[in-house]
């Protein structure tokens, strides 16, 4: 028995519907895989990357270390706490970062001789960074080491103590940093730079 003119066509527009709805789920499939991978092509893109970067609370760790330093009779003033939107490394509270952050001034230390003596400089005085781990401290301090290769304005000394890292001034004598040291128990961070690289700097 033959097909008629009306069942034909209705074949033909359910054949149209189904293509149409295909063609529909792939073009949604094609954008979710973009939108994942994001402009960059990792996993996360854009939008997946500041819910991993942001994964450490913040917290008041560092003022525990500065009431230590305080309780030794080490003259600092000008505390400084940090925030996320202060710090000027956008490290604070990230992964990858450290969880507590603030900046001090050291009496001693004359401001008025130090290169780059803005405020919450390290130069004029220290800076005290906690992390989530010893490893992640010590990560940090070799990373500063590294970009401090060569580069004057960028000298400081750097002492660990677990998770505590404290970066003090340049300008301070070797014997007053070490009342920084003996304050916190922190030991000075060891050179992670290969000595060939260091005498190429």
């Amino acid at each position: 028995m033959g097909t008629g003119p009306s069942t034909g066509a209705a074949r033909r527009a359910e054949r149209a519907v189904a293509v149409a709805t295909a063609l529909v789920a792939a073009v949604a499939v094609v954008a979710l895989g973009a939108h994942l991978l994001g402009p960059h092509g990792g996993f996360g893109g854009d939008a997946a990357e500041p819910r991993m970067r942001q994964a450490l609370p913040v917290t008041a760790e560092a003022e525990e270390a500065l009431h230590r330093l305080e309780r030794a009779g080490l003259p600092v003033e000008h505390v400084r706490t940090v925030t996320p939107r202060s710090d000027p490394d956008r490290l604070l509270g990230h992964a990858d970062g450290y969880r507590s952050k603030l900046s001090f001034e050291d009496r001693r230390v004359n401001g008025g001789l130090v290169l780059g003596n803005d405020p919450g400089s390290v130069a004029l005085g220290g800076v005290i960074e906690v992390f989530a781990d010893a490893a992640s401290a010590r990560r940090r301090a070799h990373q500063l080491q590294r970009d401090a290769l060569g580069v004057p304005s960028r000298a400081e000394r750097g002492y660990l103590a677990g998770r505590v890292l404290l970066r003090l001034s340049p300008y301070l004598a070797e014997p007053q940093a070490a009342e920084y040291s003996r304050a916190l128990e922190a030991a000075p961070v060891p050179c992670a730079v290969p000595t060939p690289l260091v005498r190429e700097a």
